[in-house]
């Protein structure tokens, strides 16, 4: 990369229709500091090649590392810069129905720095999009194809798995810690997230980051743990007493959850282990 430039596609309103279309592509020998107090219209894809860098966005401070690539959602406040130089970058920004769905597929569910386990790979499918200002005349069509080719390749090429769910586990624990202790008592999104001082869309991606589960799934599980104890402790109480110290409003939904979760009502529960 020895070439700076910065490339702004003419989106017309035929090429909005498209599910993914490229609104702009560029490298930079060196990146320099990026404030973006509105955040930008467009999802943004960054990739270092040399140096290293800080992300900030969604109130968190990211160390952007060699072997790592930037992620950034539309309309969220942000900045970047280098912290040790040059900070080579290649970038593309790009918009369409199809850009939440194909990088959900690939574990990037919010703004933030991902591993990058194929680097080579990554880098392969991205150069042709960065050079689109190479192409005479630029054809909005042909930039969707690659786009489409690019995103559909992340899973393969991103480490969102492990190392993700690692980070995502810890940020979690106080939430969990929460649950735990609270679980009989209702509960809703924004007590859960103020434990993590995060948003509730922002937690909500966590959960589905480390544990596959929303929010409220992992605390119905809870509080079916709970009524389980309840069962073993107390074998005379209930269902509908049983329902409300777990945490359950109604003990109809409370049956009906225990059932999925379990394989069986809570009455054949407690039969099976001859309590009833």
């Amino acid at each position: 990369m020895n070439v700076d430039f910065i490339f702004y596609a003419l989106v017309t309103e035929r090429d909005r229709h498209l599910p993914l279309y490229l609104t702009s592509s560029g490298q930079w020998t060196h990146q320099d500091p990026v404030r973006r107090p509105e955040g930008f219209a467009s999802y943004q894809w960054l990739l270092p090649l040399t140096g290293e860098g800080r992300l900030y966005v969604n109130g968190h401070s990211y160390a952007v590392k060699p072997g790592q690539a930037i992620c950034l959602f539309p309309d969220e406040p942000h900045r970047y810069e280098a912290t040790q130089e040059p900070w080579g970058m290649q970038f593309i920004s790009f918009e369409g129905t199809l850009c939440g769905p194909l990088l959900e597929q690939a574990g990037v569910h919010h703004s933030g720095v991902y591993l990058v386990s194929d680097f080579a790979g990554l880098s392969r499918g991205l150069s042709p999009i960065v050079r689109a200002a190479d192409q005479e005349p630029f054809e909005a069509a042909a930039a969707s194809k690659q786009l489409y080719a690019f995103l559909l390749d992340l899973p393969k090429q991103l480490s969102t798995s492990r190392h993700q769910i690692h980070l995502h586990a810890e940020r979690l624990q106080p939430v969990l810690s929460y649950i735990r202790e609270h679980c009989h008592q209702p509960l809703s999104i924004q007590q859960l997230a103020d434990q993590a001082q995060v948003t509730p869309q922002y937690l909500c991606s966590l959960f589905k980051t480390a544990m596959d589960l929303r929010p409220m799934e992992y605390v119905n599980r809870e509080r079916i743990n709970r009524s389980k104890q309840l069962i073993f402790q107390q074998p005379g109480l209930r269902i509908q007493d049983i329902a409300k110290q777990s945490g359950f409003e109604h003990a109809s939904y409370y049956c009906t959850v225990f059932k999925k979760l379990e394989g069986l009502t809570p009455e054949q529960f407690r039969r099976s282990h001859g309590l009833g």
